[in-house]
């Protein structure tokens, strides 16, 4: 698996903020349940770095050396942290610890960056294997419904469509992030790419990055099966951050499971 998200880093944070509640909903679960918590594809530390600053024990594991970069200068500026934070740079399909986990979470629907069933499994065994008797394993995945799919394909194209714009006052900048997607349905993978230019005061691009992403959407079912054949029992699956039941117009969902004994 090579490091997609390196040209990623320094557009990241203005681009991808998380979704609604997420960050909260990891954070709140992590330090009820207390322990080690292990987070698989920290990126920039969205989630780790506020968790470590509320007290939390984290080691913060990403294949990007561009994204920990940008977490590690992050976590400078935070200054001193109530708790502890450990960044890593590895592979969530194959990673080795000398501790088990109480929490291992994977926000930000990144267990879908594992394009082969052989890769998830390989991910699901070293997680089982960290995860501590009792400890929960948590993550989200985009709850892809076929009428939604379907409308996606009916739209894709060759041609860039605008996805948002970014201020970026620091730098007197305006980030415009455009967007294109293929679907391939028969492998329920989504080739995405993505311009990024960035534009001055006078309104002139002084720089534009072609970036590139490829993701696999799992149905609901497909993951319980995963989760059963790795070693998983399924504590609960939600519709969304609140803790919600998951139903047709959900559009995440997440899982928490624990190992079987």
């Amino acid at each position: 698996m090579r490091a997609e998200y390196d040209p990623w880093a320094a557009y990241y944070d203005w681009i991808h903020q998380g979704l609604p509640g997420e960050a909260e909903f990891y954070i709140l679960r992590a330090l009820r349940r207390g322990g080690h918590t292990l987070e698989l594809g920290c990126g920039t530390g969205r989630v780790c770095l506020p968790l470590a600053m509320s007290g939390g024990d984290v080691v913060g594991l990403d294949l990007s050396v561009g994204m920990l970069a940008e977490c590690q200068e992050k976590r400078r500026l935070a200054g001193p942290l109530t708790g502890r934070l450990h960044l890593v740079q590895g592979d969530m399909r194959r990673f080795s610890f000398a501790r088990r986990f109480h929490t291992i979470m994977m926000p930000y629907r990144t267990f879908m960056h594992l394009l082969t069933v052989q890769d998830q499994c390989e991910c699901l065994t070293s997680v089982r294997d960290h995860l501590a008797s009792g400890g929960e394993f948590i993550l989200n995945l985009w709850a892809a419904r076929p009428s939604v799919t379907t409308e996606q394909v009916r739209k894709t194209s060759t041609r860039f469509r605008l996805a948002g714009q970014y201020p970026v006052p620091s730098e007197g900048l305006l980030l415009r992030h455009f967007h294109r997607v293929r679907i391939d349905e028969a492998a329920q993978r989504l080739d995405e790419d993505h311009r990024i230019e960035e534009v001055n005061l006078m309104g002139s691009v002084q720089r534009r990055r072609l970036l590139h992403l490829d993701r696999v959407w799992v149905t609901p079912r497909e993951m319980e099966h995963l989760l059963c054949r790795c070693g998983f029992e399924v504590s609960a699956v939600y519709g969304d951050f609140e803790e919600r039941q998951i139903t047709n117009d959900s559009t995440e969902m997440i899982w928490v499971a624990m190992r079987k004994n």
